[in-house]
């Protein structure tokens, strides 16, 4: 789970938002079926490399219970749009490490683990070589690592999920490797989307709400403890650091309430959306592979996602 402690953001500490925080009658990407609802929203601060919000939908059958993990995991494989890296960190269940939004196989593609850097990072408390008794662990990987993160990597890519499974995990060494900030992008790769991981130089803070809030509220608990209701709505939020901090701790950014910022994402299968309520426009929308739309008349040459109605294509623009 996340940071058991914040220095500035209690639990309780609410931020304002807008009288609707999402309006679930603008989701086009749906994800399962079932008469319950949820909304995902993913966006970093404004001093980061997209300010975006971008949001997807969740639905699951009545009287059966889902987690925020279920959600995030079920929605980025229902997606081509999210990536998500995921390690389990103790008994509370599993810590969200990076998160990357565009063409998902693509970013995949450029996702590396650098064990060059996480051995010289100064930060990190597991050893990769011998185990570290003082923090529990048991285990060490060694010179495998590299082909271990490699080959997570890989599967969250030909499986489809687009769920990197950290593999130096706390059950299989006793102790999980936070070196989340290790976890680095190719430049070639921001062609496709943006990728952020980070622990000790930065924070994915986790944000929820219930159907009637009018406020995020800051979650005292990991996504894997989380329980969805009806009408709920999760966020995860990144927040640069000025330099690395002892234990990653740090203060959070909270969502963007600013609906400018919104971006309601096209989604690869759209399951059940038109059993959505919405108001359905006949003329085409054009979107960029991360999700941006973009107007009719100033398109330039390239690969567009183009949605009409309840129906959502590529098309290549010359």
């Amino acid at each position: 789970m996340k940071r058991i402690l914040l220095t500035l953001l209690p639990a309780a500490f609410a931020i304002a938002a807008q009288a609707q925080l999402i309006d679930f009658d603008k989701i086009q990407s749906w994800t399962g079926t079932g008469e319950n609802r949820a909304a995902l929203l993913i966006t970093n601060d404004a001093g980061a490399s997209d300010p975006k919000a971008y949001i997807w939908g969740y639905r699951w059958p009545a009287g059966e219970t889902r987690t925020g993990d279920d959600m995030f995991k079920a929605i980025c494989a229902n997606n081509n749009n999210l990536i998500l890296l995921t390690q389990i960190t103790g008994q509370y269940g599993s810590t969200v490490c990076g998160i990357g939004v565009g063409n998902a196989d693509k970013l995949l593609e450029h996702v590396h683990f650098n064990f060059e850097k996480a051995l010289d990072f100064e930060f990190i408390n597991f050893d990769y070589y011998s185990s570290n008794s003082f923090f529990g662990q048991k285990d060490a990987p060694g010179d495998d690592t590299p082909r271990l993160c490699q080959e997570a990597i890989d599967h969250a890519r030909t499986s489809g999920s687009h769920v990197i499974q950290h593999p130096i995990d706390h059950p299989t060494y006793g102790y999980p490797a936070y070196d989340y900030d290790c976890w680095d992008f190719d430049d070639d790769g921001w062609d496709h989307g943006w990728w952020t991981s980070a622990w000790y130089c930065g924070y994915w803070s986790y944000w929820t709400a219930r159907s009637t809030d009018k406020e995020w509220m800051y979650s005292g608990s990991g996504f894997t403890g989380r329980v969805l209701s009806d009408g709920c709505m999760d966020a995860w939020s990144y927040t640069m650091f000025d330099e690395p901090k002892v234990g990653g701790m740090g203060e959070g950014t909270p969502p963007t309430s600013n609906q400018e910022l919104f971006v309601y994402c096209p989604g690869r299968t759209t399951t059940s959306v038109n059993d959505i309520p919405t108001e359905q426009d006949t003329a085409e929308e054009y979107y960029t592979l991360t999700g941006l739309r973009v107007d009719a008349s100033s398109l330039t040459p390239g690969i567009y996602i183009v949605r009409k109605g309840g129906t959502t294509i590529k098309k290549a623009i010359r």
